[in-house]
């Protein structure tokens, strides 16, 4: 199967308020101007809080978190072809790991709190789980961390999948082999912070956003254990109510890390210099940015309750995103995610 275009983006979106029909929708890319344009047919689906692409360009994945089942697609020339749904053997999905080499998937269930692994079959389903790996503890919140809440499920450049638990305040580490996954360390935060996403830097530090208490926590990482070492407030203004940060990654070059705010509605610019963070500017989004994505020269916005994905033009040299003027109109989106590049 030939592989998809490189411009091709996929957006999921919850579906309570519009529907299940506009779940999936894909949309062509001007590298020059950042537009979005209308790709395929939407894709009807029950709440793709999450998708992941299989390194082979063809295949995509995506959490149906209420429905707490993983779905698989072939990307042909007309759209997603549903290949198939596995339960994934705990309550709302949320976030799912593709292995590079495309031999599995991980999903961290949230409210299952546990992480399920799927083997990838020779059409690109995927196969029923074969481990489910469950885990212990809780926090210092009693309405946010009462039990685990796995959240996010990422591979390592080192080959190693870390899991962030919200409910624990921990992240896990696991070797992966032929058998799944095998354990290696868990690391204690900060008491109460509910680690919802990390980032790994080039230079081998890691950034940890924290859900509950509106930070970024800088961590020293060896051997599969990370280690507090700083921790900044989420956003430049004075913090208020819960900012409830969500996702945050690190520009291709490592000079800069983008926290999304849900509470603030902002998208926070930190330089990074020599490891730490330097908090440079909030930048206005829309409502609730749940997820962003850095395709190319800019930067998409998923505005959960502004029922549209923002365009940004990202400046290299300041690493500000600056408004492009364009926007989609996507009910509840969820997740932002582009065609892999170099298939």
């Amino acid at each position: 199967m030939p592989s998809v275009p490189a411009d091709l983006v996929h957006i999921g979106s919850y579906t309570a308020k519009a529907g299940p029909e506009l779940a999936i929708t894909a949309w062509r890319q001007d590298p020059r101007t950042g537009r979005l344009a209308p790709a395929h047919a939407p894709v009807a689906a029950v709440d793709p809080s999450w998708l992941a692409w299989h390194p082979d360009g063809t295949h995509l994945y995506a959490a149906s978190e209420s429905a707490a089942q993983v779905l698989s697609y072939a990307v042909t020339a007309d759209g997603l072809r549903l290949l198939g749904a596995q339960p994934s053997g705990g309550a709302d999905p949320c976030h799912l790991a593709v292995d590079p080499r495309g031999r599995f998937v991980v999903a961290a269930n949230y409210s299952g709190g546990s992480v399920s692994v799927f083997a990838i079959g020779a059409d690109g389903a995927l196969l029923p789980y074969h481990q489910l790996v469950a885990h212990e503890g809780s926090g210092p919140d009693a309405e946010r961390q009462e039990s685990p809440h796995a959240h996010m499920a990422l591979l390592a450049p080192d080959g190693l999948l870390y899991v962030t638990d919200l409910g624990t305040d921990e992240v896990r580490s696991y070797a992966v082999g032929p058998d799944g996954l095998r354990h290696v360390a868990t690391s204690p935060l900060i008491a109460g912070m509910g680690p919802r996403h990390l980032a790994f830097h080039p230079s081998g530090v890691v950034f940890v956003a924290g859900e509950l208490d509106s930070t970024v926590v800088v961590c020293a990482a060896a051997d599969g254990r990370l280690r507090p070492v700083s921790s900044v407030p989420a956003t430049v203004g004075e913090p208020g109510e819960r900012n409830y940060p969500s996702h945050l990654e690190c520009s291709p070059d490592g000079r800069f890390l983008y926290l999304a705010n849900r509470g603030a509605d902002c998208l926070t610019v930190f330089a990074v210099e020599d490891g730490t963070l330097c908090p440079v500017a909030d930048v206005p989004t829309g409502r609730w940015p749940r997820h962003f994505a850095l395709i190319g020269d800019f930067l998409y916005v998923a505005d959960q309750d502004g029922d549209t994905v923002t365009v940004f033009r990202r400046d290299p040299v300041t690493g500000l995103p600056e408004p492009t003027g364009e926007t989609v109109a996507v009910p509840n989106p969820s997740c932002v995610v582009s065609a892999p590049s170099g298939v």
